[in-house]
């Protein structure tokens, strides 16, 4: 790892020149899960692929710290989702994720920006754009993964564009699982909207006992 590499891409993320970063440097702003989120792009990036688990430092001394005594460990691409897999506890679950629309990235082409390539689907960037504004709806299909970890916990650890958000012909919003055999449409219900600058999605799910 080039220390000098990690320092600019901290730097861009807190939006201070790279000779403001030192080991003392707090990284708080980016303790929450779209923080994690582009901090682990930004790591791919440098050609680190590190557990989720320890991209929540304090400072960055602790960062480098951590990346440097990190094993490599890839996150899965997608859920096994047959009957051998563990399933939550039985009975019905809810996940709800809020997030503050003004949080994630501007970018002047979403398709080659790496927290968007890396976050999203093809089909929900696609959409997306064909809206006038169109990081309200990534805020909210950001609020939708985050609110499926939260209800089904099998989805944690799973990369961000294994799931999309997807729309019926009446418009309203479903997930489906992107794998090597297809997609597979998930029986979560979801609920996505946004005003006043925030952005909240609600997932549930109803499960069956063993």
């Amino acid at each position: 790892m080039q220390e000098d590499e990690l320092k600019q891409v901290v730097a861009t993320m807190l939006m201070l020149s790279p000779d403001q970063v030192g080991a003392h440097t707090s990284l708080a702003s980016l303790d929450n899960s779209l923080g994690e989120a582009k901090l682990r792009l930004a790591m791919k990036r440098l050609g680190l692929v590190v557990p989720a688990s320890l991209l929540r430092p304090a400072n960055f001394g602790e960062l480098c710290d951590r990346l440097g005594r990190a094993p490599a460990e890839p996150q899965p691409s997608v859920i096994r989702m047959d009957a051998s897999y563990p399933s939550p506890v039985a009975g019905p679950r809810v996940g709800l994720d809020l997030q503050e629309i003004s949080a994630l990235p501007p970018a002047h082409d979403y398709w080659a920006h790496s927290f968007y390539e890396g976050t999203f689907n093809k089909s929900e960037i696609a959409y997306a754009i064909a809206k006038p504004e169109p990081r309200v709806h990534f805020a909210g299909f950001w609020c939708a993964k985050e609110a499926l970890r939260k209800c089904d916990e099998r989805f944690f650890g799973v990369i961000p564009t294994a799931t999309a958000v997807e729309h019926d012909k009446s418009g309203r919003p479903y997930f489906v699982c992107r794998g090597s055999e297809g997609d597979q449409a998930l029986p979560h219900s979801l609920s996505i909207s946004h005003a006043g600058g925030i952005a909240m999605a609600v997932v549930m799910a109803i499960f069956p006992a063993p």
